[in-house]
């Protein structure tokens, strides 16, 4: 049996011309070669792969050529940046100072800060006296 046959760096076209040179692809039955070229497709193209199952080994290089146009026209949602770090492990980018601000959403709308809680307690009072039904 053939093992370990993987697209690698190679294109979806490159690795369908690969898969199809090799002289294992002419003994064997298609649906076996649909699981085994599946299989060795990078992980973000097998994900982005609509079917389940494909009724023909073309079938699934052709979507696999799609999955992969796709990726390359859409930009990564969350960039795979790493922080570059000092030979101490720290970061090297500067941390921020802390500034201390109210709550922004408090902002302009009257939020005196503490003394504000402080009054509410008559409020708090209200809603804990209430009786139980």
């Amino acid at each position: 049996m053939v093992y370990d046959i993987s697209q690698g760096k190679m294109s979806v076209k490159k690795y369908r011309r690969f898969f199809y040179s090799l002289p294992e692809v002419a003994n064997r039955p298609e649906e076996e070669l649909i699981a085994l070229a599946k299989a060795g497709l990078k992980e973000e193209i097998r994900q982005g792969l609509e079917k389940e199952e494909f009724a023909t080994l073309d079938a699934l290089f052709e979507e696999a050529e799609e999955v992969e146009e796709g990726l390359k026209e859409t930009p990564p949602s969350s960039p795979r940046k790493r922080r570059r770090t000092s030979p101490d492990h720290r970061s090297s980018k500067r941390g921020r100072k802390s500034v201390t601000k109210g709550d922004p959403e408090d902002e302009g709308y009257g939020y005196d800060g503490e003394a504000a809680t402080e009054e509410e307690g008559s409020e708090r009072d209200y809603w804990n006296n209430l009786p139980l039904l």
